[in-house]
């Protein structure tokens, strides 16, 4: 793919993710002001971190996409550049939670060893 024809192509995902990121924030917000209200709120019913339920939504959409590599095959009616935008919507999500959390000044936990860390 010549670099121009990627840039059109990378903007027009881009422009998708933000209107999906729009669309289901309504719905997983409950339409509160905080974008992070599912996250905290469910974290706070499984004794977890914000953080962690957001990882947890990514992984699930990495999973799919590590099958589709790995099979070529799309196995649900999501086809696979939703799951791309979704996890990359995902990562924003989690980067702001992280942001807020330092932010606030608040301990969290280190995703990948478990420890906490400020």
């Amino acid at each position: 793919m010549k670099v121009s024809n990627f840039i059109k192509w990378a903007e027009s995902m881009q422009k998708e993710e933000n209107r999906l990121m729009l669309v289901k924030g309504k719905e997983y917000t409950v339409s509160d002001e905080d974008k992070f209200k599912n996250f905290k709120s469910i974290a706070e019913r499984m004794s977890l971190k914000p953080e962690q339920i957001c990882l947890v939504y990514l992984l699930k959409h990495m999973d799919s996409i590590r099958n589709y590599v790995l099979t070529g095959k799309e196995v649900s009616e999501e086809g696979i550049m939703g799951r791309i935008q979704d996890a990359r919507n995902y990562l924003l999500l989690l980067g702001g939670i992280i942001e807020e959390g330092k932010e606030e000044g608040k301990f969290s936990i280190n995703l990948f060893e478990g420890e906490i860390v400020k």
